[in-house]
Parts: C-alpha cells; sequence; structure tokens
C-alpha cells in the first residue's frame, strides 16, 4: 500500500539508507558552523566520508548496486564533499580572492566528476573495477579539510589551501589511477585517525 503511494520506498535499501544519513551529517555540519563549532563540523564532514565508504562497500557486498542508489550518491557527495567544505572555508577566509576562486574551481571540478562518472557504462574489464580514474571527490574533501584546518591552527600562509583547492580539483578529473581500498586508502584513513584526534586535543 505505501509502496502506491510513496513509489521511492522501493528503492530504498541498506546502501541508500547509509546514504541519506551521510546527507543528515553534512545537515549537522552547517549546524555546528553556524554555531560556530568548527570541531564537531569538521568530525561530521569526516563521518560523510565515511559513510560514502560504507555505502558503497555494502552495496557491492549485497548486491545492492541500482541506478537510484548512484545518482542518490552522487547528490548527497556534491552537497557533503563539494559544498560544504567551501561554506566552512567560507566563513574563515572570505577576504582571500585566491582562495575563494580556488573553491569554486574545485567545486565545479566536483561536479564535472560526478556526472561524468554516472554517464560512463559499467567496464567489463576486472582491472578498470579495481581502479578509480581520479581521485574519488570524499577523499578530496577529506584532504582540503586537513588543510584547512592546519592553516587555520597553526597560522600558515591562506594561499596554502587555495592551492591544495586547485590540486584536488585537478586530482579529481585527472586520468590517474588509484587502486580501490589500496595502500593509498589505508593511508589516508591512517591519517585521518590521527588527524581527528589532533583537532580535539588542540
Amino acid at each position: 500500500m505505501l509502496k502506491k503511494i510513496f513509489p521511492v520506498i522501493e528503492h530504498i535499501n541498506a546502501p541508500s539508507a547509509l546514504t541519506t544519513l551521510g546527507l543528515l551529517m553534512g545537515a549537522a555540519t552547517a549546524y555546528f558552523i553556524k554555531h560556530g563549532e568548527l570541531r564537531w563540523a569538521i568530525l561530521c564532514l569526516f563521518i560523510c566520508g565515511i559513510l560514502d565508504l560504507a555505502d558503497g562497500f555494502v552495496a557491492s557486498r549485497l548486491n545492492q548496486i541500482t541506478k537510484f542508489g548512484q545518482q542518490m550518491d552522487s547528490l548527497v557527495d556534491f552537497f557533503t564533499c563539494c559544498i560544504m567544505p567551501i561554506v566552512i572555508v567560507y566563513v574563515y577566509f572570505y577576504e582571500s580572492r585566491f582562495v575563494i576562486g580556488a573553491m569554486v574551481f574545485y567545486a565545479v571540478c566536483g561536479l564535472w566528476r560526478l556526472s561524468y562518472f554516472n554517464i560512463l557504462p559499467q567496464s567489463t574489464d576486472p582491472a578498470e573495477k579495481r581502479c578509480f580514474t581520479g581521485l574519488p571527490v570524499p577523499g578530496a574533501m577529506m584532504v582540503v579539510t586537513m588543510v584547512f584546518w592546519a592553516v587555520l591552527r597553526f597560522e600558515l600562509p591562506v594561499w596554502i589551501l587555495g592551492a591544495a583547492f586547485l590540486f584536488l580539483g585537478f586530482m579529481m578529473i585527472s586520468f590517474v589511477k588509484l587502486r580501490k581500498y589500496g595502500l593509498w586508502q589505508q593511508i589516508m584513513w591512517g591519517v585521518g585517525v590521527i588527524f581527528m584526534v589532533l583537532v580535539f586535543v588542540l
């Protein structure tokens, strides 16, 4: 009965529930920024990245990869990984035109990447399936968040943040091959854990 009234319910599964939770964490990020709670905002952003990794993993393991889930994942990724980081940075560095311009470039590259990979046909090559082409958007978000915090906390030159936005933007739309669940991701998650400890200790 409910599916007839609300047909979208038919497409809700475990991966899409995790993606939805990621959206809610993105909204929580906005809430904490509004109230000046930078630590909690950064924590929520990192949880968004974790949920993005989890929904893809769960979808693959449960064989629940759907077009609905792919579209939903892209929309949430753009909000949490492209829009929310630049909102946080804008609050603190709105006077730097270089950073603002680099942020816009980063957001555009994120949009292009998400749109491009939505229209690509599914590859049957096992080697292709084991690799990302270019840096995934959640990975870019995590790196730029760490750079932002370091610049703010240690009063580093603000151009470093702008350069990070530009570099990560190029990486998202590049042809660089990155192995899924490879050493680079393990290092990133390890650095991320250390980063979160530093955010709450310092």
